[in-house]
């Protein structure tokens, strides 16, 4: 059996990954090409794209650790190639000296990875690892008695401002863009107190995107008010009908602005039919924010720990983390609203 070739992900990797993410549609934000690239130190993310299957592994230290199950061009792979490719993985982990471990599993490959591997593993998912779906109609309409607030925040935004305006993300305006999230980047340091490793990691990706729109496939919305930067959103795709909003930030002189350009941000992807606004990292203002948008779903991502030394794993019942208003509990991702 031939070792995987894991690599850190490159640019060339984009075109082989999304004909994958697209034959297995695919709705995770792990999945977004973007997210795997602008990560990859942030996770130590290693990826192989060999005999139609992509394998990932992740050494996040605090965060995302473990190989994740193998994803096949073929949008049905039969049983034995499955068999085959966790073989492979299991390989890997030996020959490395790694744990065999597994992180960011849906639910259905939760269930291949038990019926494959019996007994091998105990299972367990955060809320605050839980993805937000949208239905992009939703979030460009906002229609309905649901969204009566947020219609109440942009009539209310667009009262105060007379001078708005909106730029689709261009070489020449990047730097524009680049503006609400340094100022928005400098708030939460000044609020830590120092300059928190997450900040910086958030401040290298937001530069990197920028640079790198285009092989990233990338679109972007910029507002302005009175011909100032206040806002901006990047967004790219998952697969062909799902959507992932990467950065949304708003300079902290215009919070007001956040419902405006998550509207114009969504109704800037009409081909997509889910929009994922990734998780909440357990911050409660997060949480309370995504939570007002009415997502359709919550995404469950599963870790997978061996049986014997389990350690830390907490097994959960698997029942799906609660879509309601008033749930106290609290969820997490690289986004931020407000």
């Amino acid at each position: 059996m031939t070792s995987l070739p894991f690599h850190e992900p490159r640019l060339e990797d984009a075109a082989p990954l999304r004909r994958i993410t697209a034959s297995c549609g695919a709705r995770g934000s792990d999945l977004a090409w973007a997210n795997v690239y602008l990560l990859r130190a942030k996770y130590n993310t290693r990826i192989a794209i060999d005999e139609g299957f992509l394998y990932r592994r992740y050494d996040g230290r605090t965060r995302l650790q473990g190989y994740t199950f193998p994803l096949s061009l073929e949008p049905s792979p039969d049983e034995g190639a499955l068999r085959l490719a966790l073989a492979r993985v299991e390989q890997d982990a030996e020959d490395n000296g790694r744990e065999l471990s597994f992180c960011l599993l849906t639910a259905e490959q939760k269930e291949l990875l038990d019926a494959m591997m019996p007994g091998r593993f105990l299972y367990s998912w955060k809320e605050s690892d839980c993805d937000y779906l949208y239905r992009r109609s939703d979030l460009a309409e906002l229609p309905g008695t649901a969204y009566h607030a947020k219609r109440n925040h942009i009539s209310r935004f667009l009262r105060e401002h007379a001078e708005i305006s909106f730029e689709e993300l261009r070489d020449d305006n990047r730097e524009d863009f680049a503006e609400p999230a340094h100022a928005w980047l400098a708030t939460g340091q000044q609020t830590a107190g120092q300059p928190a490793e997450g900040l910086l990691h958030e401040q290298r990706a937001i530069a990197c995107a920028l640079e790198g729109y285009r092989e990233l496939g990338l679109r972007g919305v910029l507002l302005r008010v009175d011909g100032r930067p206040a806002a901006m959103a990047l967004a790219g795709f998952i697969s062909p009908t799902v959507a992932d909003i990467h950065y949304e930030k708003c300079h902290p002189d215009y919070r007001g602005a956040y419902a405006l350009i998550n509207r114009e941000m969504a109704r800037r992807l009409p081909e997509a039919e889910l929009i994922n606004r990734e998780e909440d990292l357990g911050e409660p203002g997060l949480r309370q924010a995504k939570q007002s948008y009415h997502p359709c779903e919550r995404l469950v991502k599963w870790s997978a720990y061996p049986a014997s030394g389990a350690g830390s794993a907490s097994p959960s019942n698997g029942a799906s983390p609660d879509l309601g208003e008033e749930d106290a509990s609290a969820s997490g991702g690289d986004t931020t609203d407000a």
